[in-house]
This record gives C-alpha cells, sequence and structure tokens, in this order.
C-alpha cells in the first residue's frame, strides 16, 4: 500500500471514528433533554444535538468525496450562483451587526449565553461564504 492510500485509509477511519463520537453526542444530548425541564439547559441541548447531526453528515461527505464520487466545482459552477451568494452573505453580516448589537445590549446572563452562541454562528456562515470566494479566486487563477 502506498503512503498516499494509507493517509487516505487513516482519515477515512478517523472520520468515521468521529463519525462514532458524534452519534453518541446525539444519544446523550436527547438523554439529558429527556431528564429535564428546565428550559436553557434543553436548548442548550438541542443546539449541541443539531449541531452533532450536522456534523455526522458533513463528515459522511468526506469520507463519500474520497471513496466514491470526488466533488469538483468549476467556475461555472459558482458564476451561476455567485450574485445570490453575495446577497446571502450581505444577510449574514446583517444578522452578525444585529446580535452584536443585542449582545451589548443585554444584561441577562441566559440572553447573553444564548446570542453568543448565534452571534458565533454567523460568523461561521460569513466564514464559510468567505472561503467560498477564495475558492472562487483559486479557480479563476487555474482557466
Amino acid at each position: 500500500m502506498s503512503k498516499a492510500q494509507e493517509r487516505t485509509r487513516e482519515a477515512i477511519e478517523l472520520l468515521r471514528a468521529w463519525q462514532g463520537l458524534e452519534r453518541e453526542a446525539i444519544g446523550t444530548t436527547a438523554e439529558i433533554m429527556e431528564s429535564t425541564d428546565n428550559l436553557l439547559i434543553r436548548q442548550i441541548m438541542e443546539i449541541i444535538r443539531n449541531d452533532s447531526v450536522q456534523h455526522h453528515r458533513v463528515q459522511q461527505f468526506l469520507i463519500d468525496s474520497i471513496t466514491k464520487t470526488p466533488v469538483t466545482m468549476s467556475p461555472q459552477d459558482l458564476a451561476e450562483v455567485w450574485g445570490q451568494i453575495e446577497a446571502h452573505d450581505e444577510l449574514e453580516r446583517q444578522t452578525i451587526a444585529l446580535a452584536e448589537e443585542l449582545k451589548e445590549e443585554t444584561t441577562e446572563p441566559m440572553h447573553t449565553i444564548l446570542l453568543d452562541y448565534l452571534l458565533k454562528d454567523e460568523k461561521k456562515h460569513d466564514s464559510l461564504l468567505g472561503a467560498l470566494d477564495k475558492f472562487k479566486k483559486h479557480l479563476s487563477k487555474l482557466s
């Protein structure tokens, strides 16, 4: 087995192990939610559970892109939807501004916790869209 094949096999094994941990997290958050009536704890566990479900899906996407069909993207693929992506990115920036304003104004610790979560999540979305922009620039250099 070549070094490249070995690295690929190891990456797939690690991704599958990670998926197992995410499945465990999904189960434990559900158990915690069933064990409490506290609305804040339930909300936080639901957020984590939903994130774990999404992480599992992304990990499977990575595994499939290695073991089944490699993922490709052409400049045309991005060009077809780039205007929509830019418009959506503007929405993300507006939500970040609102979340920052609300977080500065609140004095309630529970609100601060959840606004901080929302703010980080919106910034994560903006970062993902920024990564697409960098990828678009990379693709334009190749063509």
